[in-house]
């Protein structure tokens, strides 16, 4: 299966951050009561990271068709 990102970067509750450089998605895995799970994929890095983020932060969603 093949993978493609828009790099809409995130919104951080005032103003827009990483445009064009990363995606950033969430994942359904809660951590805590205010943060969540979410990958990070950046324009000049191969690998995805794995960070914990406040869930107030707009980052993007991916919808699956099971």
């Amino acid at each position: 299966m093949r993978f493609s990102a828009v790099p809409a970067g995130n919104h951080n509750g005032s103003s827009f951050n990483n445009s064009g450089n990363n995606a950033n998605f969430w994942s359904s895995t809660e951590n805590g009561t205010s943060n969540a799970w979410n990958r990070n994929l950046n324009y000049n890095n191969a690998g995805v990271n794995r960070n914990n983020n406040n869930r107030n932060n707009g980052f993007s969603v991916r919808c699956l068709r099971d």
